[in-house]
């Protein structure tokens, strides 16, 4: 009775509001009075607060920590019961996924949920690098699809959230994150997917066109038939998979598109895809860069309809180009990306701060283009551009505002000075929450979600979330990596994956002094509060463990 009851409300309210959600016009605002009222009214009809949470089961991208154990312990921490497969069924650095089993395992334990949230690529191919890598024939890939269009029979079930990636097209990679010929042919391959993007756009000139067809004879034909043919696969998988929505088996679905360009073989593929997603409600279904932040961000939403939220969000950027920026590792603006964003987490996009429940402020270069983290340029010394953003921030602080901040200047790690600032000014541990450690979209998306989230934290959870983000996206990703690759990794002739129980003791050891020595000057004692671990044997992320007392 009581989830056919919490269907009815839940059902009541996305009346209520979904004309304005599927609408979306360019000048889209809310008034907060009027949102909270059109909430608190379905509130009185539902089940008493402290009832409203319960469990929802999640499968997640693969078992790297930003997409599993910090997304669970997050949801955790907001009051939620999250249940999650067993680690040998998901995809890490040891095996693939097993979809098949993962699918058994899903509809067994969807029955008492009172939400789903699922990564598709986890449960049609293995996770995201199978995606990339699988062999699988077409057949068996559709009759997986079909199992999930399927999860709701009678229309009786939970609330499902779906998401899954566009294959994407990185300028240089190698094995086993790609098909092996990639480290020898990835420059050529993606150099070739944008042209051919860039020919469909009616764009490419006489020297290009001359440039294509010398790649298409310099690649291999074998190699050019399983990467073509794989996306080719992919993308029939994907396209089935918006049945979903056309027949209301999914709440919403999120397609992600991981590490692209505004020209490559990815954003080709997602001007297709666009064209069919245009189709469909907006309401239902979001399309942005980014892979990794998903799981969170459909988390997020889901919890907000259970508990019949709709948090309003103003967004302020730094000065220049600010949301017009387009990052590295993607196609669109970052203005697109945050509007996105912030619908895909079941929240608004406001016009004025004033109306707002949440500030998200992202920081981006003035210039509009984004450096690596381990650029010289990312040296500490604050402009007077950092300098007028973290003003804004804690002027918005000092107004009783909840602040996230998405740190996108810099790309693979945080704004040095920024993160400085942030100190200096003792707002580091006021934030709702902060990001800043990969892609802008992965930045911006795993903070507005967690930062929502924060609402509900008790006790010091608030505290070391924005411990492990300082701890891992600015003492490590934007400073000891790097450090390590000089001092130890290249001098001792070690790889960057792959490395023995040795060879990994021996790094984690150096990134531990190399963090402590980096942090304890700015954050004190918590940066002695973390051991640090390696948890795909790779220098690509690190994860810290607090220590027991």
């Amino acid at each position: 009775m009581k989830k056919a009851v919490t269907g009815f409300l839940l059902g009541s309210l996305l009346m209520a509001g979904g004309a304005a959600l599927a609408a979306e016009p360019a000048d889209a605002t809310m008034e907060k009075d009027a949102v909270k009222e059109t909430a608190a009214k379905v509130s009185q009809q539902a089940v008493p607060a402290e009832k409203r949470k319960g469990t929802m089961v999640f499968v997640p991208l693969d078992t790297r920590p930003v997409c599993k154990d910090y997304t669970v312990k997050t949801m955790q921490a907001a009051g939620w019961d999250i249940v999650a497969p067993p680690d040998e069924m998901l995809s890490s650095l040891s095996h693939s996924g097993d979809p098949d089993k993962l699918l058994d395992w899903l509809e067994e334990n969807a029955k008492e949920a009172v939400a789903v949230v699922a990564s598709a690529d986890s449960l049609i191919y293995g996770g995201l690098v199978d995606s990339r890598t699988h062999h699988t024939d077409l057949t068996v890939l559709q009759s997986r699809v079909e199992r999930l269009l399927s999860l709701k029979k009678g229309g009786a079930g939970p609330d499902i959230y779906m998401f899954i990636t566009i294959m994407r097209s990185p300028k240089r990679s190698a094995a086993p994150v790609e098909p092996v010929y990639y480290e020898q042919w990835g420059p050529q391959l993606f150099r070739q997917g944008a042209l051919q993007d860039k020919s469909e756009l009616g764009k490419l000139s006489r020297k290009e066109e001359k440039e294509l067809k010398a790649l298409n004879h310099e690649i291999p034909r074998n190699v050019i038939a399983d990467y073509y043919g794989r996306r080719k696969i992919n993308m029939q998988t994907t396209e089935l998979l918006l049945h979903g929505i056309e027949t209301g088996v999914f709440t919403n679905l999120l397609i992600g598109r991981d590490d692209t360009s505004p020209l490559s073989q990815a954003h080709r593929e997602a001007l297709h895809l666009g064209s069919l997603v245009n189709e469909l409600p907006k309401s239902k279904i979001r399309f942005f860069a980014g892979a990794d932040q998903l799981g969170l961000v459909l988390l997020t939403q889901a919890a907000n309809r259970l508990m019949f939220t709709t948090p309003l969000v103003y967004t302020e950027y730094a000065a220049g180009k600010g949301g017009e920026t387009v990052p590295t590792y993607e196609d669109n603006t970052i203005a697109n990306s945050a509007r996105q964003h912030i619908y895909a987490s079941g929240a608004f996009p406001v016009r004025k701060a004033k109306n707002a429940d949440f500030v998200l402020a992202v920081n981006t270069p003035y210039n509009g283009k984004t450096l690596e983290a381990s650029d010289a340029k990312n040296n500490g010394a604050a402009d007077k551009y950092t300098k007028a953003f973290a003003r804004k921030v804690q002027s918005y602080l000092d107004d009783g505002k909840k602040v996230i901040v998405a740190d996108s200047k810099y790309g693979n790690g945080a704004d040095n000075a920024l993160v400085k600032e942030l100190f200096r000014r003792g707002i580091a541990y006021k934030l709702a929450a902060y990001g800043g450690w990969n892609t802008s979209g992965n930045s911006l998306g795993f903070a507005l979600a967690q930062g929502m989230e924060s609402t509900y934290f008790t006790g010091n959870a608030g505290r070391d979330f924005l411990n492990v983000r300082y701890l891992d996206d600015w003492a490590y990703q934007a400073n000891a990596r790097m450090d390590v690759y000089k001092n130890v990794i290249w001098p001792n002739h070690m790889p960057n994956s792959g490395f023995t129980p040795e060879q990994q003791a021996v790094a984690e050891k150096a990134i531990k002094e190399s963090i402590v020595k980096t942090a304890e000057p700015i954050m004190g004692d918590a940066a002695l509060e973390y051991d640090f671990k390696l948890p795909w044997s790779r220098m690509f992320e690190v994860q810290p463990v607090k220590k027991k007392n």
